[in-house]
């Protein structure tokens, strides 16, 4: 699994979402403030705080010092330090209450997808504390029943939406992760879909869908390619004289090699029982040809001898390069045809049809 810290960029040089709230808080400050709502004092000190805390968690992520903390995204330091502001603000300034509850559900909406839920009960429980406890404060000050009154229904209208905002994102982030996993899983059957169950390799009928790639590229490019079959010898004996789970460690260990041996580009599959069959893109039959020598000598020096009487096993490969504008099933056939011709030669070789 790849660890959280190598996810995470090293640098966040942009401003995070709840930094942006507080931004976007001043602003609506400043509208109190031109409408006498506020007095400059109290705009242009929040709108100091909002600005430092921004620029303070701007270059923690900026240097990368937020990498030293186990949660890199700091989300629940950030929405402390938005909301201790916003509660500030509304205990100095009591005719700020009314921007309170939106701009505080729309930092709580941030932390709803990063923090556990744990730490939002605990959030949220301290938050409704803390504003009960400016409204009560401010109950005994200034001994205002019906201020008193509508800010109490205000709290409940906070105290009710908060938990009901907290339960619909843990639902949503729940069926964000359903959908990640169902995405994984399917994933996870197309690739095998595509492979054979027993070497890993790419299957008949992927192979198929690759070679009408190959021929698609290659008649709209002029660029050849060229395919090798290739056959275990003997490899019907091996099976009768040894067992099937001979045969398969066999075939799965040549398959290892194979894999092992063939370039990036090349395309390698198990065509059906011991047969095998490569797909060379941008290689015409010469460049072929080594490849196959170079794929039989590996094969030959695979040491068996725990589990076969001769100890090593050998390969027979046809090789056919494509022609323009031929049918796949034609150029299977040529390969086929030069499969033969070198196991009538006497097997362990690399014949090809010359075009």
């Amino acid at each position: 699994t790849t660890r959280r810290k190598n996810m995470q960029p090293v640098r966040i040089p942009q401003i995070s979402p709840i930094s942006l709230i507080s931004l976007l808080y001043a602003v609506s400050l400043y509208i109190f403030y031109r409408q006498g709502f506020i007095s400059g004092l109290t705009f242009t000190g929040v709108a100091a705080i909002v600005v430092a805390v921004v620029v303070l968690f701007y270059c923690v992520f900026r240097f990368g010092w937020n990498q030293r903390f186990h949660e890199p995204s700091l989300m629940l330091p950030q929405l402390v330090a938005s909301l201790l502001i916003m509660l500030g603000v509304a205990y100095v300034e009591r005719s700020t209450q009314i921007a309170l509850v939106p701009f505080m559900l729309i930092a709580f909406s941030f932390g709803i997808f990063r923090l556990s839920t744990a730490s939002l009960i605990l959030l949220s429980l301290g938050c409704l504390g803390a504003y009960l406890g400016i409204i009560v404060v401010r109950a005994q000050v200034e001994a205002h029943d019906f201020g008193f009154r509508a800010d109490l229904a205000q709290w409940f209208v906070l105290a009710l939406t908060l938990p009901g905002m907290i339960i619909v994102g843990k639902q949503i982030q729940n069926m964000r992760q359903l959908l990640r996993a169902t995405r994984y899983q399917l994933e996870h059957y197309e690739e095998k879909s595509v492979r054979d169950e027993l070497t890993g390799l790419y299957n008949r009928r992927q192979l198929q869908a690759e070679l009408e790639q190959a021929k698609l590229h290659a008649d709209g490019n002029g660029i050849p390619f060229t395919i090798c079959l290739i056959d275990i010898d003997r490899f019907k004996e091996i099976n009768d004289n040894n067992g099937h789970l001979v045969g398969d460690t066999i075939l799965k260990e040549f398959a290892r090699v194979a894999r092992e041996s063939i370039r990036d580009t090349d395309i390698l599959g198990r065509y059906g029982g011991d047969e095998f069959m490569q797909i060379l893109p941008d290689t015409d039959v010469k460049g072929a040809v080594m490849h196959a020598e170079r794929l039989r000598v590996y094969a030959h020096f695979l040491d068996f001898q725990k589990i076969l009487a001769q100890k090593h096993i050998s390969l027979s490969i046809g090789v056919a390069q494509y022609r323009p504008g031929e049918k796949i099933t034609d150029l299977i056939s040529r390969a086929d045809s030069a499969l033969y011709q070198a196991k009538q030669l006497g097997r362990n070789r690399v014949e090809w049809i010359n075009d």
